[in-house]
């Protein structure tokens, strides 16, 4: 019995130990730390107006020296012959290295450490283009791109006491502004003709690169008042229909015939720069188009215009001169005789006849010497993209309208924006 008894405490006392190691487990797994969360930082590096890392090098600026080309600027920071020309062969198809002019900058990018290692060096074309040569990488990568440009659109307005340049130029603005719009309305205003009073507004882009300015945008719309008119033009893109159209969606450009002609005739000699004159004998500029038809085939103008010159002209023969508006000028030579009515001061319209072929003046045979002039500059007419006069399509008018009213809503109200684009990449060995 007492061996019973003893034998039963000596359980009671096992169990009771076990619980309490249990108990004394279960305490310790209760305090034990739970794994901290570690918020991670991640760094962006520093980078420059070109969009190159700037963190821990020093940029060095310099300006091209006369007579320096890349293999100079890359020997000044001691890469080896067979570097250069590897690095120069890589480049050829994207840097024109005639065009590495004195006076260009140009920046290298070295280590601030005693390596002095070049990682980036950048050749700038003008304040908007810009190469880079990037070592950053395995190999070498070349690339060619364009800083960011901002676009901010604004109101301008005045009236003429001068000219239209002297106008603009007043206001603080840029002349091309004034040949923007020049090109605009140039068939409906004789900008040689302005009179004091005449006055304009016109909504246009200007364009900045960082807090510099560029230059001017698109002329997004215009009004100019001449004479106690008022013709308006906006600009109108969607599709294949691009240009400026009047509040009607009427084109304020008409289109020049491609050749002085009812019907087509053969063209005897083409616009060149250098041509072998037959009876000259040497070669000389043929800033023309000749065409070889009968005598007497009649000629027409190309255009609406006024009559500058009818008459005989020397080496030209019998010539008419046109001028269609402050843009375009055309010259017909070597005539046989002139229609009926022209003379100087005469207003021709567009496929009246001026002429007729002939051979006068210094010509081989009978034909037609035909001129094109752009800002009294000769051009090839048959290969000069001339200006379109097709309307806006009813399938668009919907369209254009929201477009006119909400540049006339900016152009009364004077209304500023400014959209910044990103950098682009324009190339890329």
């Amino acid at each position: 019995m007492r061996t019973s008894f003893l034998f039963g405490v000596l359980l009671t006392f096992l169990m009771w130990g076990c619980i309490s190691e249990s108990e004394n487990n279960t305490a310790v797994q209760q305090v034990e730390p739970v794994s901290a969360t570690v918020d991670t930082v991640i760094s962006t590096s520093t980078v420059d107006e070109f969009g190159i890392p700037v963190d821990s090098v020093e940029v060095q600026n310099h300006t091209v020296k006369r007579n320096e080309s890349l293999y100079l600027i890359l020997d000044k920071y001691d890469f080896s012959p067979q570097e250069i020309y590897s690095i120069t062969q890589e480049a050829s198809n994207i840097i024109d290295f005639d065009q590495i002019k004195p006076g260009q900058k140009y920046r290298a990018y070295v280590s601030a450490d005693s390596t002095q290692d070049v990682s980036h060096i950048l050749l700038q074309n003008n304040p908007l283009e810009y190469v880079v040569l990037d070592w950053q990488q395995d190999s070498l990568q070349i690339y060619k791109a364009a800083r960011p440009l901002s676009s901010k659109t604004v109101a301008a307005s005045g009236k003429i006491e001068n000219s239209l340049y002297q106008t603009i130029s007043s206001q603080g603005a840029s002349q091309l502004l004034a040949n923007r719009m020049a090109n605009i309305f140039a068939w409906q205003i004789n900008f040689f003709g302005l009179r004091p009073g005449d006055s304009f507004e016109v909504l246009y882009d200007k364009q900045f690169i960082g807090d510099a300015y560029y230059g001017i945008g698109d002329v997004k719309a215009a009004r100019f008042t001449h004479r106690g008119e008022t013709y308006q033009a906006y600009k109108f893109s969607h599709g294949d229909v691009e240009g400026y159209f009047n509040e009607e969606g009427e084109s304020v450009q008409k289109a020049l015939l491609q050749a002085p002609f009812k019907f087509s005739q053969r063209v005897s000699s083409n616009f060149s720069r250098s041509r072998y004159h037959p009876i000259l004998k040497k070669r000389v500029p043929h800033t023309g188009v000749d065409y070889a038809a009968r005598p007497g085939t009649p000629v027409l103008s190309v255009g609406d215009g006024t009559v500058t010159e009818a008459g005989y002209k020397g080496a030209s023969g019998n010539m008419v001169k046109v001028r269609h508006n402050s843009t375009y000028q055309t010259a017909y030579l070597h005539l046989r005789g002139f229609a009926s009515g022209i003379r100087r001061g005469a207003k021709v319209e567009q496929g009246q006849v001026i002429g007729y072929v002939g051979s006068t003046g210094r010509a081989t045979g009978p034909h037609l010497h035909y001129s094109l002039y752009k800002n009294d500059r000769p051009v090839n007419s048959r290969t000069v993209e001339l200006p379109s006069s097709e309307a806006v399509p009813d399938s668009l008018m919907d369209v254009f309208a929201e477009v006119r009213d909400s540049l006339n809503r900016q152009l009364e109200a004077k209304i500023d924006t400014t959209a910044d684009d990103a950098p682009v990449i324009t190339q890329v060995r």
